[in-house]
């Protein structure tokens, strides 16, 4: 069963609707943040499972008792609430009607069943109910990782359809990625060293963190985070002459080992013409090891050095984290790898 809304909750809610009222018809006149509450109003537009700014994401993950608030122009009778969850679902515990009054009526309570990103959550109401504005309670905590939602429609008995055309939340990241415009530019999102031989779409909407943070076996040349623990790093190593692919191995092994690690798999990719070798560890580093760690690395021997990939995740949250991390895999192209026909 789901865990009871706060009063809190509930009663900014009814507050937030009162405003709304006050306020119509001028709403909008900011303009949408990123991440923030109001990306949910609109059309769909997260095509994608990612942690794309288009959609709301609370300001921290697996926090818990999470609330989105949407408003609808028209008021219908409700025969349908369709949620669009976009990045890791399942974390919806109760959807209910807000009247002008500050009373509300559940709708549905329960566990939230959808499995895989973006998908509609479907909320088919029973009876006369008669609204326009819609109060969705979260559990985050249910699913590891930020969890998002890119719209909300409203299904009228009179088979009218409307996206919400307002918004309002608990919490918001746009209080963190609102202020990181620049980060977000598309020529941000792009790693490209032409003397090095890399290009490279950054991973997901990530922003660059401090290299002087974090450990790595060699340079790092760009790094990225989410949230200042779960990052992807880009590191060089030199080397005298090309490592073949036994050296890489035992290499990374011993790099492993030394981190305080250990590997659970090993794995081969092709990421464009390159051949790289590919590990998952788990445990930390030599300032934390944490058992609650795992790390993919993902490397590519060249003539004079080795480019390697790393992402470090806590368990719990390291399949998302994953998820991100091959896409932005499949978007790196390498000059001159071991074993390339150039």
């Amino acid at each position: 069963m789901p865990s009871q809304p706060s009063p809190l909750a509930r009663r900014a809610a009814a507050l937030l609707f009162a405003a709304w009222c006050l306020a119509r018809p001028a709403f909008p006149k900011e303009p949408w943040e990123p991440w923030g509450p109001e990306q949910a109003a609109g059309a769909p537009d997260t095509p994608e499972a990612e942690d794309a700014p288009t959609a709301w994401t609370p300001l921290e993950a697996d926090a818990g008792n999470e609330w989105l608030l949407v408003h609808f122009d028209l008021k219908v009778t409700i025969a349908e609430i369709r949620v669009r969850e976009s990045l890791n679902p399942g974390t919806l515990a109760r959807v209910s009607a807000v009247f002008e009054d500050g009373t509300s009526s559940v709708l549905w309570a329960g566990r939230d069943p959808t499995e895989k990103a973006p998908d509609d959550f479907v909320v088919r109401v029973a009876g006369e109910v008669a609204g326009q504005s819609i109060l969705i309670e979260m559990d985050t905590a249910r699913r590891p990782g930020w969890n998002a939602i890119d719209a909300v429609e409203l299904i009228g008995r009179d088979g009218s359809r409307q996206w919400a055309s307002g918004a309002a939340a608990s919490s918001t990241y746009a209080d963190i990625g609102g202020l990181l415009a620049n980060e977000l530019a598309p020529e941000a999102r792009i790693f490209n060293d032409a003397a090095l031989g890399i290009h490279m779409k950054a991973p997901g909407w990530w922003i660059r963190a401090n290299p002087a943070l974090l450990e790595a076996p060699g340079q790092i040349l760009r790094a990225w985070t989410r949230d200042g623990v779960t990052t992807i790093a880009v590191v060089r190593q030199q080397t005298r002459g090309t490592w073949s692919p036994e050296d890489l191995r035992g290499r990374m092994a011993a790099a492993i080992e030394h981190l305080g690690a250990e590997v659970q798999a090993w794995e081969v990719h092709n990421l464009g013409e390159s051949r790289a070798l590919g590990l998952v560890a788990t445990g930390g580093g030599e300032r934390e090891k944490s058992p609650g760690t795992t790390q993919h690395w993902v490397a590519i021997a060249r003539k004079g050095d080795v480019l390697l990939f790393l992402l470090s995740a806590p368990a719990a949250s390291f399949a998302a984290a994953e998820r991100i991390f091959e896409k932005m895999l499949a978007s790196v192209e390498v000059q001159n790898p071991y074993g390339s026909s150039k």
